[in-house]
């Protein structure tokens, strides 16, 4: 049983790697329709490879799977398993949310001062919601996922109160 829930990387890291993807494809047209066909044979095929690789990771997932009754976090792509992580769990673990906020900030250096003021501000932060497994006192045990939309949260939540012995707090 498996439940893939949302995009495996962050706003900033996804467009970026579209940049990426899409000046790579520019490459290698340009390289396809200028060159003969025989000439950096090797390097057209690395592009192309890239390429994949990148549209590969565009479409990475990230999600939860039960296997013998054991719960692992995954990254899937079109719901095959790349990756995942053993959970160890017991029957008196219980599951709680926290809220809090995802921030990535790409801040230039302090070398030179007198430009700080000219710097534009490049943080970005997205409300997020951590499932945490808990022991029966209530402390924190460990991460179980960390998503950015409450309706995945729910979906997550429920599957793993339907496929485990954990309980919601």
């Amino acid at each position: 049983m498996k439940v893939v829930l949302e995009r495996n990387l962050d706003f900033k890291q996804f467009q970026n790697l579209i940049i990426l993807t899409f000046c790579c494809v520019m490459v290698l047209l340009v390289m396809l329709n200028s060159l003969q066909l025989g000439s950096y044979v090797y390097g057209k095929v690395a592009l192309f490879l890239f390429i994949i690789l990148f549209f590969a990771l565009l479409l990475t997932r990230k999600g939860l799977y039960i296997k013998n009754n054991n719960l692992y976090t995954a990254i899937f792509l079109f719901g095959l398993v790349l990756k995942g992580e053993l959970l160890q769990t017991a029957e008196d673990d219980g599951l709680s949310v926290r809220e809090g906020k995802l921030s990535t900030s790409y801040n230039y250096s302090n070398r030179r001062r007198g430009l700080n003021n000219w710097e534009p501000n490049l943080n970005y932060s997205v409300a997020c919601f951590t499932i945490n497994m808990i022991d029966e006192k209530g402390d924190f045990k460990k991460k179980i996922i960390r998503l950015t939309k409450p309706e995945k949260v729910k979906i997550a939540i429920d599957f793993i109160i339907e496929n485990l012995s954990l309980k919601y707090n």
